[in-house]
């Protein structure tokens, strides 16, 4: 395949696929800055955000659904213009696997020679339905740093890549998939994200981060561990991570913040762990440094935290650190649906304790709870409204269940032929792509739009002043806030 040492690299976010009720949000892709970084001085890597660059460019794809990025066309402009030997696709989202294949398209229609990979969750699970698309030339199974560093080694050697861990190939016209078994053990050994080689000031400027509040900017996203030793049904990363935890030292997760906060001006932390507390010695260390350091962060976490990993004693650290919510990855308010279907045995009554105790320490509660999972009946969906309705959280998001590749939920959905004929091709967590013995899509949409709108407003007359306040970022976007309010007001994907 190769014709010329690989020099220069192109590693590719692509653009976005979002419904019309999930909100545009924009963050630092960490995934391809980590890759960046991990390829060091050997090669000339640039970093391209296609959904950033082309923000403001929205198209409709279907009734229900829109992309932001840039354009096709536009984008092979770009590989054009840097001539890059590698382009890396990163598809953190299924959703995004379509607009993957027109970034390897794009780069092939240029010249055949650049070489195409691609990674991210979808990819890992679905190899060889992505493979079927010639314009992909190799796929990154889960944790890509070494792997992908080892495939450019055996490239630019014209050396048989065939032994590479974690690897989907082409050899004599057959798919040859290498499991992923190899870890980075120590993930210290590490360097930082390469943050630099992106705009930066863009992300600032435009300030709407994954859960889309942000107290303070600039605001930064940062993971300080890998995977999650649980394995709810549901979610797909735990695989992807190789179903293990693995947590960087508080000393040099500290050291990253240093950096973020002397030479890049953040002011702001999102952290994006699947499991931030997951070894609360590790953790509580982490936020002393944070308070020892006196960094004066404000922070939160978007994509959710474990609450019964949560004590006084840890909550009163966060808050002394910079916490200011706490988004809770609580799922069910059914105990039977999170012990046999979630997969996740938590006890109701502790969760409940733990919210008080969250919110007596002057730390917002952000839920997030998931209805319709196949198996679920109606009755235990309305176990969970009513467990919201007395825990009196902050804010919540109310998801539905759909089957993520990589989760056992998936498998149950195709064994039990619960995945809707006709269903759209893309899919987020406020429309239903299944239907059970139990409830259709119709039913989901409806039921969660009615409660969402009660939620809300039984929000706002709870406490006014505090609404506002906290939402008061949309007041100042009164354009970004009429979309989004349009979008909930009207059912997205019901029949007419």
């Amino acid at each position: 395949m190769m014709q010329k040492k690989i020099k220069k690299i192109l590693l590719i976010f692509p653009p976005v696929v979002f419904s019309r009720e999930s909100p545009k949000q924009i963050m630092p892709p960490l995934g391809i800055s980590y890759l960046a970084a991990y390829l060091g001085s050997e090669y000339e890597v640039k970093l391209l955000d296609a959904a950033l660059a082309g923000y403001h460019s929205e198209r409709r794809l279907d009734t229900q659904f829109r992309v932001y990025g840039l354009k096709k066309e536009e984008i092979k402009k770009k590989i054009q213009e840097f001539s890059p030997d590698v382009v890396g696709v990163s598809c953190l989202y299924s959703s995004q696997f379509y607009q993957v294949q027109d970034v390897c398209a794009a780069a092939k229609e240029l010249s055949r020679d650049i070489i195409t990979v691609i990674g991210g969750t979808h990819p890992t699970f679905l190899g060889a339905e992505c493979m079927k698309f010639a314009d992909i030339d190799f796929i990154v199974l889960g944790e890509g740093e070494k792997t992908f560093h080892k495939l450019l080694c055996c490239l630019n050697q014209n050396e048989d890549c065939g032994t590479i861990d974690g690897l989907i190939f082409r050899k004599d016209g057959k798919i040859v998939t290498n499991p992923k078994t190899d870890w980075i053990d120590n993930l210290d050994e590490l360097p930082f994200p390469a943050r630099r080689k992106l705009p930066l000031n863009e992300y600032f400027r435009i300030n709407l981060p994954m859960g889309l509040l942000a107290r303070r900017t600039p605001a930064m996203n940062i993971i300080t561990s890998r995977g999650c030793p649980f394995k709810c049904s549901f979610c797909s990363s735990s695989r992807f991570w190789g179903g293990k935890y693995r947590g960087r030292s508080a000393e040099n997760v500290l050291d990253e913040m240093a950096h973020l906060k002397k030479d890049l001006g953040v002011r702001e932390l999102k952290f994006f762990d699947d499991n931030l507390t997951y070894l609360p010695a590790r953790a509580r260390e982490i936020f002393q440094g944070m308070i020892g350091r006196n960094f004066k962060f404000s922070w939160n976490t978007p994509n959710g935290i474990d609450i019964h990993t949560l004590d006084e004693e840890i909550i009163r650290l966060m808050k002394q650190s910079g916490c200011y919510e706490l988004t809770l990855a609580i799922e069910s308010g059914d105990e039977k649906v999170l012990k046999n279907i979630i997969k996740k045995p938590f006890d109701l009554a502790k969760i409940a304790e733990t919210a008080r105790i969250i919110k007596r320490n002057g730390i917002d509660t952000y839920g997030f709870f998931i209805i319709g999972f196949p198996g679920e009946t109606k009755r235990q969906i309305q176990n969970t409204l009513n467990f919201i309705d007395r825990l009196g959280l902050d804010r919540i998001s109310l998801f539905i269940a759909n089957p993520l590749p990589g989760t056992e939920i998936y498998d149950v959905c195709l064994k039990k032929g619960y995945l809707r004929t006709g269903a759209p091709s893309y899919f987020d967590y406020f429309n239903s792509r299944i239907q059970t013995e139990e409830f259709d899509s119709e039913y989901l949409l409806m039921l969660r739009h009615k409660y969402y709108w009660n939620y809300n407003l039984k929000l706002f007359l709870r406490n006014p002043l505090k609404f506002i306040r906290k939402y008061s970022i949309f007041i100042k976007r009164p354009l970004f806030l009429a979309k989004m309010l349009y979008a909930k007001l009207f059912i997205p994907g019901l029949k007419r």
